[in-house]
């Protein structure tokens, strides 16, 4: 299965107007496409900087945090 059909299953998992924290988001890839597919509202936590910044492009709400630190 490609990354995009990954996805795609992922969000058809989610219910219509689900409220996502998406741990570890990378670049907010996923989080983006079930906003716009599932019309999710969502936080973001992601640890690295460059991911940080592509997610806050891409318009997601993130946090900058170390979860393994607490």
């Amino acid at each position: 299965m490609t990354e995009k059909a990954t996805m795609q299953a992922l969000a058809a998992l989610v219910p219509q107007g689900s409220r996502v924290l998406d741990l570890g988001c990378g670049d907010g890839t996923l989080l983006s496409l079930l906003i716009e597919q599932r019309g999710a509202v969502g936080y973001g936590i992601e640890l690295e900087d460059e991911a940080v910044l592509a997610a806050v492009k891409r318009g997601i709400n993130v946090i900058q945090s170390d979860l393994e630190a607490g």
